[in-house]
């Protein structure tokens, strides 16, 4: 099977899932059954969270892990995390361990570095002997994975997607609303855990606080205080128009006198660059220039972070920061923070449904007005500005 490559979906369609269909028909998997009496508050068992990306969906998911440790304070919480990602939890409370989860590498399974990265993978996950697995990732590949742990209780979402139920012992009911966490939410409850309140988990390191310090300073940026931008997207139909972006570069830093940070990836640093080329005002580009954990620190610094629907955004908004979410073709209704200091600008955030996304022209993030975005921002500096 490592030969033919263990992740490929047309190995796991013909060789994997006939077997775990009829497994599903052995009495005693109880689906849709309340989980609550089989943990008390003491327990101790070992529970694995699968939500290894992406940046922002994990940003999404980290009040299920603060629910679990609020629940069960003995417990030994792991979460599966991609590699490139797992700095993020240099900032986290309350997880005990990190299965990694190096796809770059094992996605090349024709190779021996790849077919020893899978060994040593699967071996961790049997080696964990966990007593429940939680899917929050609701894909093919992330149901596989709760099933290769051997764990006998793997519960996964209603919405789960490519066949993953078949590997569930037990699913979530349907949720009341669309947003991320009311779907998280009816997970927890199955298992007698209440989201509320709902808390992040976040606390930045002070070494990272200080990385971010000196970064900031080489890029000329001395103030305590200034403002983010995050201009790019890895899909270019989330992104709003750079010359707009270029316009709210201006007011922040000749109207509310802010230096202005323009962060995100290496290979979004163009798009940084082309808009401090644009607004013709000094800016700090970050892009491609701060660990995860620095990343953050930059961020719960901030007077206020605007930006495009990316993990950057979504992590200054968890870190409580006044932000201004911009969104294209991507629900809003589905990803909104809950919070007075975040704001978003959106055509009819509230009105389009259960859809993730919506390809319809009116929704196209060129849409969204220049004034549509400024609007919040003013009432927001407004606020939590002396």
């Amino acid at each position: 099977m490592l030969q033919e490559g263990i992740f490929n979906s047309q190995n796991t369609t013909r060789y994997i899932l006939p077997s775990i269909y009829f497994c599903r028909k052995i009495p005693g998997l109880m689906q849709n059954a309340l989980l609550s009496n089989s943990f008390p508050a003491d327990w101790e068992g070992r529970v694995l969270i699968i939500k290894p990306s992406s940046l922002g969906d994990i940003v999404h998911a980290l009040p299920v892990l603060s629910a679990l440790r609020r629940t069960w304070p003995k417990a030994h919480l792991a979460w599966m995390v991609r590699t490139e990602l797992a700095g993020l939890f240099a900032c986290v409370q309350g997880v005990d361990d990190l299965v990694l989860f190096d796809r770059r590498t094992m996605g090349r399974w024709y190779t021996a570095e790849a077919n020893r990265q899978i060994i040593a993978f699967l071996r961790q996950l049997r080696t964990g002997r966990y007593t429940l697995v939680l899917d929050l990732q609701g894909l093919l590949r992330s149901g596989l994975f709760g099933w290769l742990s051997g764990c006998r209780i793997r519960v996964g979402l209603h919405e789960a997607r490519e066949g993953a139920r078949l590997f569930y012992t037990h699913i979530a009911p349907p949720p009341k609303s669309v947003h991320l966490l009311e779907i998280y939410g009816e997970m927890l409850h199955m298992l007698g855990a209440a989201l509320e309140p709902v808390d992040y988990g976040l606390h930045i390191p002070r070494q990272a606080q200080e990385q971010a310090r000196t970064l900031l300073q080489q890029e000329g940026i001395f103030q305590e205080q200034y403002a983010v931008l995050a201009v790019g997207s890895a899909r270019r139909e989330k992104c709003w128009p750079a010359e707009r972006f270029a316009r709210i570069a201006a007011f922040l830093h000749q109207e509310a006198n802010l230096p202005v940070v323009l962060i995100g990836s290496g290979k979004e640093q163009p798009d940084c660059r082309r808009v401090r080329n644009l607004a013709g005002v000094p800016a700090a580009v970050l892009a491609g220039k701060t660990s995860l954990e620095q990343l953050a620190a930059v961020l719960k610094q901030a007077a206020i972070a605007v930006g495009n629907d990316t993990g950057p955004m979504h992590l200054a908004a968890a870190l409580q920061r006044p932000t201004v979410i911009i969104f294209g073709p991507t629900n809003p209704a589905r990803l909104a923070l809950p919070g007075e200091h975040s704001a978003l600008a959106a055509v009819n955030p509230w009105g389009r449904g259960n859809a993730v996304d919506n390809p319809e022209p009116i929704y196209r993030i060129e849409q969204v007005s220049l004034e549509a975005v400024l609007e919040p921002i003013q009432r927001l500096l407004k606020k939590n500005r002396p």
